[in-house]
């Protein structure tokens, strides 16, 4: 079946119109690709304009960060600070502590020194006193000897001289022929003092009061107990000398 041929009229007619279509599918064509391109950079605008913000927040943030850094940093410079304040007080109070232990420790050792050399000098005096005493006794001035012995015992009750005081008074009296004076003196050595080493020397005063006093018996039954209680004294040597001139 063969078709028709056109006329040059309708030719020309359709290849008008297909001339005209061309213009219009490429128009759509060429706005298509540019909405996608503009979706394109507007999809990058937004990252970019995205990791702009980001980097600017972890600039703020770097930022706070630096400030609290030095924020610190001036913190502990304080500290350090007031820590070498107080380190320095603290070795200025342990200093003071230490002048103050040292000066107390010098002001104790002068007073105690003092109270020692004080002491010395009292039982020095008490000495000296009781020495002026015996000595007077020993001279036969028995009167004034009894007199200071008897002064001295009442100065001095608590004295660790005190029976060697009653001891040399009784010695006096015995010379002065105070017999119950005596026996007092020496029982004061004998009874309340029997292991100071004139105790045997008192008893054997005893022995040489009860014979004065013509007690022979009694004598000779103190001469025995002397024996009997310090047997390795001198007196009891005194003692057994004095029983055989008896017998």
């Amino acid at each position: 079946m063969k078709l028709p041929k056109m006329t040059s009229m309708k030719r020309l007619a359709v290849l008008t119109a297909l001339a005209l279509s061309l213009p219009a599918h490429s128009a759509i064509f060429a706005d298509s690709e540019a909405r996608e391109g503009v979706q394109q950079l507007q999809t990058l605008t937004k990252q970019q304009q995205d990791r702009i913000t980001q980097l600017e927040t972890a600039s703020r943030r770097m930022v706070d960060l630096t400030n609290q850094i030095e924020a610190l940093k001036q913190e502990i410079a304080t500290l350090r600070g007031q820590v070498e304040v107080l380190q320095y007080n603290a070795d200025a109070a342990e200093k003071r502590q230490k002048d103050l232990y040292v000066d107390l420790d010098g002001r104790v050792r002068t007073i105690e020194e003092a109270k020692v050399a004080q002491a010395k000098a009292q039982q020095m005096a008490v000495e000296q006193s009781l020495d002026g005493a015996v000595a007077l006794a020993k001279n036969g001035k028995h009167k004034e000897a009894a007199a200071g012995l008897r002064k001295f015992i009442g100065d001095h009750p608590a004295s660790p001289l005190l029976p060697e005081a009653q001891y040399w008074l009784g010695t006096s009296l015995t010379s002065l022929k105070d017999f119950k004076g005596a026996e007092a003196a020496y029982n004061e050595v004998v009874v309340k003092a029997p292991d100071d080493p004139l105790a045997p020397d008192a008893l054997f005063g005893l022995a040489v009061v009860a014979n004065a006093k013509g007690d022979k018996k009694g004598a000779r039954a103190i001469l025995l107990n002397l024996i009997e209680k310090y047997p390795n004294s001198e007196k009891a040597e005194a003692a057994k000398k004095a029983l055989l001139a008896t017998n």
